[in-house]
């Protein structure tokens, strides 16, 4: 997979010799990291994904497919929001007897029973994921979910139950070393919001069917792209440096967009992974996500006349596309006419191109991050590590930890107090 990130609907704001310059400027830091920080080791597991090994994930995974209809998977954030954004995605391109099912990432006891209904009505196992599950969401959602496995399913109900956490420490590691679960790896050296290339997204997506050897196949060419290519040819660190430069013109949010319904989970995956890793100072954008051409209608206006506060990158990929014509209407006139004998596929491209060239002219700065393959598993591993590697980029950058996430603390220690945690007090 090869994207371009292309700047041109954005030089009104940052001309091609700041940009050049800024890289010079910082190469001693973009060599670092595309070697990996020696400070930040604990966390870069993700870095080369050749260290993930697949054997024994599919090994599990096809004996999931053998006794279950439904796999549950629990956990919250960086847990489970890849394997969304990538089921989502290949949902087309890729088939199992077992449907994934994902909870525990809510505290709505109207969730909580659909998951039980679930259970009630289907074969399954659970997939709890946690690195220390100490989060309320999935530890209070998987005592629920085990209570009715072990109603249902009586003494073998343990054999139904797969957990993937911290090896060697940690409650999940202790419950399936004391009741016999099946435990797969949560990589220590790698945090949730990366962990979409590790056990921890890799082995949902075999049990549903993913090619997951390709999406790591797709993982590691955009890996020796990404840090091995100097310069402002390296599209990640075009679009690091980029994003670092706008935001200092004043701009505070950046939204992805994207023009399929299937991205709208991959944007989400986006979303945390920006917020978590950069938002540590006031100097960083805040990532939102438009899907287009429907957003065009909710927020376009705000958009196109609203405060010039905004950066917009374009996602722009290869779609598998249908052969479908759009035939004349004989027998109604419907003012649509001007499209007779257009491909549907060519209306999309038309409101991507309307919509770059409506807005750079009116002031909103555009990145376009283009892609040159069909998105597949293999590419939508490259389109996952491009993301990855900028994150950790931008985050250096900004001269901030990319790995860290204290802010989150203090919400759960009020929610621990009000519940009546031993230990915490509002």
């Amino acid at each position: 997979m090869t994207i371009t990130c292309t700047m041109q609907s954005a030089s009104f704001v940052v001309s091609e010799s700041e940009i050049r310059t800024t890289i010079e400027q910082n190469q001693s830091l973009i060599s670092d990291v595309q070697r990996g920080e020696e400070q930040y080791s604990g966390s870069l597991g993700w870095l080369d994904v050749r260290a993930q090994k697949i054997d024994e994930l599919v090994r599990v995974a096809n004996r999931v497919n053998q006794i279950a209809e439904v796999m549950i998977v629990i956990g919250i954030g960086g847990s489970n929001r890849g394997a969304v954004a990538a089921l989502q995605v290949l949902k087309r391109t890729s088939s199992s007897p077992t449907t994934l099912y994902f909870a525990g990432d809510t505290l709505s006891s109207t969730c909580l029973a659909d998951a039980l209904a679930v259970i009630e009505h289907n074969s399954v196992v659970l997939n709890v994921i946690a690195k220390d599950f100490n989060t309320v969401e999935p530890g209070i959602t998987f005592r629920m979910l085990r209570s009715a496995m072990q109603a249902k399913y009586g003494t073998d109900f343990e054999q139904r139950i797969i957990v993937t956490g911290s090896k060697g420490s940690g409650q999940l590691y202790e419950l399936a070393q004391q009741h016999g679960y099946t435990y797969l790896p949560f990589p220590a050296d790698i945090g949730g919001r990366f962990s979409i290339l590790s056990p921890v997204g890799l082995f949902p997506l075999a049990v549903a069917g993913v090619d997951i050897q390709n999406l790591l196949k797709g993982a590691f060419a955009m890996q020796q792209k990404v840090r091995t290519i100097q310069g402002i040819g390296n599209p990640a660190i075009g679009y690091a440096i980029l994003r670092s430069l706008i935001r200092k013109k004043g701009i505070i949010l950046e939204s992805l967009v994207t023009f399929e319904p299937d991205l709208q989970h991959f944007t989400r995956w986006w979303i945390q992974l920006f917020a978590e890793t950069e938002g540590k100072t006031d100097q960083v954008l805040f990532p939102i996500g438009f899907s287009y051409s429907e957003d065009l209608h909710a927020v376009g206006q705000y958009v196109q006349q609203g405060p010039r506060i905004l950066l917009e990158t374009f996602l722009d990929l290869h779609y598998a596309e249908t052969n479908c014509m759009i035939k004349p209407s004989n027998d109604v006139v419907d003012g649509f006419s001007y499209m007779d004998g257009k491909p549907f596929s060519l209306l999309n491209k038309a409101v991507y191109q309307a919509a770059l060239e409506a807005h750079s002219k009116d002031g909103i700065p555009c990145i376009e991050l283009n892609s040159d393959c069909s998105l597949n598993a293999e590419s939508l591993g490259g389109l996952f590590y491009f993301f990855l590697f900028s994150a950790y980029l931008s985050a250096r950058l900004l001269g901030v930890n990319p790995f860290d996430q204290e802010g989150v603390e203090q919400y759960k220690r009020n929610m621990y107090a009000g519940l009546g945690k031993s230990g915490y007090t509002k």
